[in-house]
């Protein structure tokens, strides 16, 4: 099997070609790293600019055409802070679909600190006792606190690179005052970050990201050795008063992080100093290394209900969905919501992917039945999707999905529903998609909603959904659905409209 794989970042789009052939390594065929800068303005308009679009939808096209040269079995494509942020990133989404035929799903905070910390530690030798995972982007950070090769929190703030600089410092050398505020910001951002009982302190950080590794290579170029709070303290003062000539001057540099390197080094220079590590070390390993990990877990998986159902195709859904009448953006909307409160909710949830694969079955079908009647809906779906050509699920996975549309919209699942009834590892699954269903259900409303799913914030017990573009009456709605999720993931649940 051949997979492509797409991390569509705010400063860099990243893909990889691997081929997987079970019982072996993967092997890489093709890597390509392209700076489209997709970010460029996205955090002071809120709008990704035309030209940004346009680099974008250029490299998507390449990738498109190695893609068929390569003959590429399945693409993979993430979105991350960009097109969480900008308020037009479905029509970037829509467009990449049409004109490069690549399906890009965009994936909360949480979603993207578990795979690049997947990604790390299944590839990097770690260090003894506790330590942090760093990953620096141009619009958020990622902060994991791991004990070996055990995630024990991630984080994901809101304080990328090229964010910082357009919010704050704007122009090298910055404003007088520019650089403290920036890192006023920082340092609030972290502190209501942090875990219960503050940030614990760790011996050493894995930074991963491109700032990372440039402020390693300057950092040798005027002191060497180790990377630590006071050190970068001190480069953060030389690299202030440069112009962006001056910046590009500096050994050790990349001249195309040159003006947002100072943003870079001060937010770096906090963060050690909240961890109070001792040691900054650079990993090239990232996001799409977590993506691989995981996809080379799902080909490998063979037997057991984690397995994820072979050959899985979301857009063949979407298929089947338009030819019942369903309109397009519709169906997206809610798988992608569906998708997103499954990952954000996956430390909770404990679920593996295949789980997820009968989550978005139901989110894309769960009112196909209006088709038939309005009236009781639910179970002309249920018959609709038990009786749909879908070869890559399996009768039961079928008939599971079709169990959830039955029950989305509300009320006690009857108890002579044998296939949850006679499997505890299905019964237990089926409650908690069921209420995550429950969920969208309440946030879908007529089919006129246009809401998205920002991030998903955990804090112990307590799950705050950040929704984009809900309106009063979806969240009363949710206030009445979510109950069973509540119960079944013994969670409190609010949202919050950003």
């Amino acid at each position: 099997m051949r997979i492509a794989l797409i991390d569509l970042g705010t400063n860099a789009v990243r893909f990889d070609v691997h081929e997987l052939v079970s019982g072996a390594p993967p092997q890489r065929l093709h890597r390509e790293r392209l700076q489209v800068r997709l970010g460029e303005g996205v955090f002071e308009s809120g709008r990704l600019s035309r030209a940004a679009v346009a680099r974008t939808l250029a490299a998507f096209r390449s990738f498109a055409r190695t893609c068929r040269d390569l003959r590429v079995d399945k693409t993979v494509a993430f979105g991350t802070s960009a097109l969480r942020e900008a308020s037009d990133s479905e029509n970037l989404i829509d467009l990449l679909r049409r004109k490069a035929g690549i399906e890009v799903r965009v994936i909360p905070g949480s979603e993207e600190a578990r795979l690049i910390a997947q990604g790390i530690l299944h590839h990097e030798k770690v260090p003894k006792g506790s330590f942090a995972i760093v990953d620096v982007g141009g619009g958020s950070v990622e902060i994991v606190l791991c004990r070996r090769r055990r995630i024990l929190k991630a984080v994901s703030s809101d304080l990328g690179v090229l964010r910082l600089q357009q919010s704050f410092l704007k122009t090298n050398p910055p404003k007088p005052s520019a650089l403290k505020d920036l890192r006023r910001h920082v340092r609030g951002v972290l502190r209501a970050a942090a875990p219960r009982g503050g940030w614990p302190r760790v011996k050493e950080i894995l930074g991963s990201g491109g700032t990372i590794r440039v402020l390693r290579r300057i950092q040798g170029g005027f002191e060497g050795g180790r990377l630590d709070a006071e050190k970068l303290d001190r480069m953060v003062d030389r690299l202030e008063p440069l112009s962006l000539p001056g910046l590009r001057k500096v050994p050790g540099m990349e001249p195309k992080r040159a003006d947002f390197i100072l943003a870079g080094a001060a937010l770096m220079a906090e963060i050690a100093e909240v961890l109070e590590a001792d040691d900054v070390r650079s990993t090239d390993f990232a996001l799409r290394d977590g993506m691989l990990a995981e996809e080379v877990r799902l080909h490998g998986r063979n037997g057991g209900h984690d397995r994820s159902s072979p050959g899985f195709d979301l857009s063949a859904l979407f298929v089947k969905a338009l030819r019942m009448g369903e309109n397009l953006g519709h169906v997206r909307r809610a798988a992608d919501l569906a998708g997103g409160l499954f990952d954000g909710l996956r430390s909770l949830h404990g679920l593996g992917p295949a789980w997820r694969n009968l989550l978005l079955t139901a989110a894309v079908f769960h009112d196909a039945g209006k088709a038939v009647s309005p009236v009781h809906h639910e179970r002309h779906t249920a018959y609709i999707v038990r009786h749909l050509d879908l070869p890559f699920l399996e009768p039961w996975e079928r008939d599971f999905a079709a169990l959830l549309c039955l029950w989305h919209r509300g009320g006690k699942v009857e108890p002579d529903e044998t296939l949850l009834w006679g499997d505890a590892a299905r019964r237990a699954a089926y409650f908690k998609l069921l209420g995550i269903l429950r969920v969208l259900n309440a946030l879908d409303h007529g089919h006129r909603s246009r809401g998205r799913l920002v991030s998903v914030r955990l804090a112990g017990r307590s799950v705050v959904l950040h929704l984009r573009g809900v309106a009063e009456l979806e969240l009363l709605r949710l206030e009445q659905k979510k109950d069973l999720l509540e119960k079944t993931l013994r969670i409190h649940l609010s949202a919050k409209s950003v």
